[in-house]
């Protein structure tokens, strides 16, 4: 009996450690050196543009993280960091997107 106690206890602390992982740290100011110098030459206005954008997108999500499913923060995080140092705004869409498709999840029909 208190063995399964100890069990019960464990499983409920290992379940909401799921939710528990820390926002990721993405490497803004290489992504947004990226975004700047897409032409070629670095544009500062693109990179303050970035920059404001990142930090505004890392704002929203920091509150929000820990309660998303380890789902959606894993598959987003990879989202957000593919071919690059990572991006909150491509974090957050995506966050968004996710939690938007699991509220309106489609069913086929044959008619």
């Amino acid at each position: 009996m208190k063995s399964m106690a100890l069990l019960g206890a464990g499983l409920a602390f290992f379940a909401g450690s799921a939710f528990a992982a820390d926002i990721p740290r993405f490497d803004v100011e290489a992504h947004c050196g990226q975004v700047a110098s897409i032409s070629g030459d670095s544009s500062n206005m693109l990179y303050n543009s970035c920059i404001d954008m990142e930090q505004s997108a890392y704002n929203g999500l920091k509150g929000q993280w820990s309660g998303l499913p380890s789902n959606i923060q894993s598959h987003c995080q990879d989202v957000a960091s593919v071919g690059g140092p990572g991006s909150y705004s491509l974090l957050e869409s995506c966050v968004q997107m996710e939690v938007s498709a699991g509220n309106n999840r489609s069913e086929f029909s044959f008619d």
